[in-house]
């Protein structure tokens, strides 16, 4: 398999804006080297959101979003503009999750217009269309979740 290679200098600016953010409560900020499944892996932005389960909002979770950090030196003002951009997908995919229609006055008929695909070869912070219930279930890992 041919790989892909990018190289640039460590971000230390874009290290020192992670420790510093802050943003809503339940919202933690990592800058990791680490293998993102499917043969990726590499300098990334965590951003785990601890709140309510979109699907069972009477239960809490924990999410992690892997964000790939560009092989770029950028100043502060643009790390601190891409940090913003990076927290605006996540916004927009958990938007996306949450957003729906009840058909019927029970609930049961709930559906998803935009829930994010989130399996293997997707990009979970798009905005489209569901196609499959297995798009929606579909973990990053390839896993069918329940």
């Amino acid at each position: 398999m041919t790989t892909m290679r990018q190289e640039a200098p460590f971000p230390t600016r874009l290290a020192q804006l992670v420790e510093a953010i802050r943003y809503k409560r339940g919202w933690v900020f990592q800058l990791l080297d680490l293998d993102r499944g499917q043969g990726s892996l590499g300098l990334t932005l965590v951003i785990t959101i601890t709140g309510p389960d979109s699907y069972h909002p009477e239960k809490t979770i924990s999410v992690n979003h892997y964000m790939i950090v560009p092989a770029a030196a950028f100043d502060g003002r643009s790390w601190r503009r891409w940090l913003f951009d990076q927290i605006m997908l996540v916004e927009r995919h958990e938007a996306c999750e949450f957003f729906g229609f009840a058909l019927a006055s029970d609930d049961i008929g709930y559906i998803r217009p935009y829930a994010p695909s989130h399996g293997p070869g997707n990009d979970p912070y798009l905005i489209r269309e569901v196609g499959t219930v297995e798009d929606v279930k579909t973990s990053f890992r390839g896993d069918l979740n329940a």
